[in-house]
């Protein structure tokens, strides 16, 4: 159903004048001190509460957490990110892009901040912990369990285990190096 176009004004405008109403009242009204030097107590509270609404309007607008909203539809993922790909990491860049990771998360210093970059982020979580992460989420991450089919979650995981730099190793979990018999350097154990 489409909207009014008097929605907007209403949902910004009208509040505004509601307050400024409010407190024009006891201005105008017969009865009651008028002198707001006579009134120190209420003048301090609507000043504390105007710096307050202030402060964290301020905030919201300047804060490096904010989601980048937009990232998902002007900022396309680094060419670099998918040079040498298979199709399976391809079709996992294709969810980041489409479920609107960036939004959260940055990729060569692209996107949002409220996420970790993610530049990195198979040497920190190996595919087990990428996989828990992405569906169970955890922090300030959503879990994504139900937003995600199968296929596009082990797509997204395959795309997100190539983020590391080349010539360095991502992160493995331990015990598979163990029962593989190989240590971090892939040497035979003795």
């Amino acid at each position: 159903m489409p909207s009014s176009p008097a929605e907007t004004p209403i949902l910004l405008i009208g509040p505004a004048v509601g307050i400024i109403v409010l407190l024009a009242l006891p201005f105008v009204a017969g009865e009651g001190e008028k002198s707001w030097k006579r009134r120190p107590i209420a003048v301090l509270t609507i000043l504390l509460i105007a710096v307050a609404l202030g402060t964290l309007t301020h905030l919201a607008e300047h804060t490096p957490w904010s989601p980048a909203m937009d990232a998902w539809s002007s900022q396309p993922i680094p060419f670099d990110f998918l040079r040498g790909r298979t199709a399976l990491e391809r079709r996992g860049a294709l969810v980041f892009q489409a479920k609107q990771c960036h939004n959260c998360h940055s990729l060569d210093d692209r996107g949002g901040k409220r996420g970790p970059a993610l530049d990195r982020v198979a040497l920190r979580l190996n595919e087990d912990q990428l996989i828990h992460q992405v569906i169970q989420g955890g922090g300030n991450m959503p879990a994504y369990g139900k937003n995600l089919s199968p296929a596009e979650t082990t797509a997204l995981v395959a795309f997100l285990k190539t983020l590391h730099p080349a010539g360095q190793s991502p992160a493995q979990d331990a015990s598979h190096a163990i029962v593989l018999g190989t240590s971090d350097d892939d040497s035979p154990r003795p």
